[in-house]
């Protein structure tokens, strides 16, 4: 019996400690071309990692002068999170979290759900639902400007025609099966240094995603109710701190929400909208 309970503990015990690891991941070394155009056959299939509270695949790829990242999702809200509330990817090569550089891209768009009459039941209201379809269409005549902040030599604001002249490349696109692709290439001089040498690859880097929260609009009691009052108490989570990662953008491009009042619960279908989409890995770069 004691030894049953001994080696009971020790399980418990090693569970534990594996769950409270900080896992460090592993970028892989570019020996291919990679086109930075939203298309994800350049890429290793299927991506190595992937989170599954923010329904993001994602993988990491560097040579000597750049880094590239890659973000894929099948998933409708986490798609309509990144086109119309905006996205940050992020990188801190100090572990800090306060030197970080960032690329918001795409900027914030219309971030708020609209509500509308439920064509079965006059007398309700319903949130609107993503529709890729209508993603694609929007993001095809849209305005595809990065803004930047934190890096070295590049200017907080470039129009895609900039991206030649600063070497930063990114883009957006979809696949027929509806799965989206974000693709982001960085030189490594414009964060961290020239050109990457072996003992760089000891210590890992940080790496971040945010795709930001959805406004949630308020649902009134009756149907004849005004509806055009602020965003519900989840949409706050577009400004400030978030899970220890640092909203670097101005308030030019994340403007804050107005202070929330009370309205009618929303629906479990459409709540979590109202949340941000974050990945934090620490990983190491690849050499060779």
């Amino acid at each position: 019996m004691n030894i049953r309970i001994a080696l009971f503990a020790l399980l418990i015990g090693s569970t534990t400690f594996s769950h409270a690891q900080k896992f460090i991941l592993s970028s892989v070394w570019r020996d291919s071309v990679i086109v930075i155009d939203g298309d994800a056959a350049d890429w290793d299939q299927p991506f190595p990692y992937f989170d599954s509270k923010s329904k993001l695949q994602y993988s990491v790829v560097n040579d000597a002068k750049y880094i590239y990242v890659s973000i894929k999702t099948n998933d409708s809200k986490a798609q309509m999170k990144i086109m119309r509330a905006g996205m940050d990817v992020w990188f801190d090569v100090t572990g800090k979290k306060k030197e970080v550089a960032t690329v918001h891209f795409p900027l914030r768009n219309e971030s708020k759900l609209d509500i509308n009459p439920d064509p079965n039941e006059m007398d309700q209201q319903v949130v609107e639902k993503p529709d890729i379809r209508k993603m694609k269409l929007d993001w095809s005549g849209s305005n595809k400007d990065i803004h930047t902040q934190g890096f070295k030599n590049i200017p907080a604001a470039l129009t895609q025609a900039d991206t030649a002249k600063y070497d930063i490349r990114v883009a957006i696109n979809w696949d027929r099966n509806d799965a989206m692709t974000y693709e982001l290439r960085v030189p490594l001089a414009a964060f961290y240094k020239e050109v990457l040498t072996a003992p760089d690859t000891l210590k890992p880097i940080t790496i971040g995603i945010k795709a930001y929260a959805m406004d949630l609009p308020m649902i009134p009691s009756n149907p004849g109710a005004d509806v055009s009052g602020p965003a519900s108490a989840g949409s706050m989570s577009n400004t400030g701190m978030n899970n220890g990662m640092p909203n670097t953008m101005n308030n030019t491009t994340r403007p804050q929400t107005a202070t929330p009042q009370p309205s009618m619960a929303i629906p479990k279908s459409v709540a979590d909208m109202g949340l941000p989409l974050i990945v934090n890995m620490k990983i190491k770069l690849a050499y060779r």
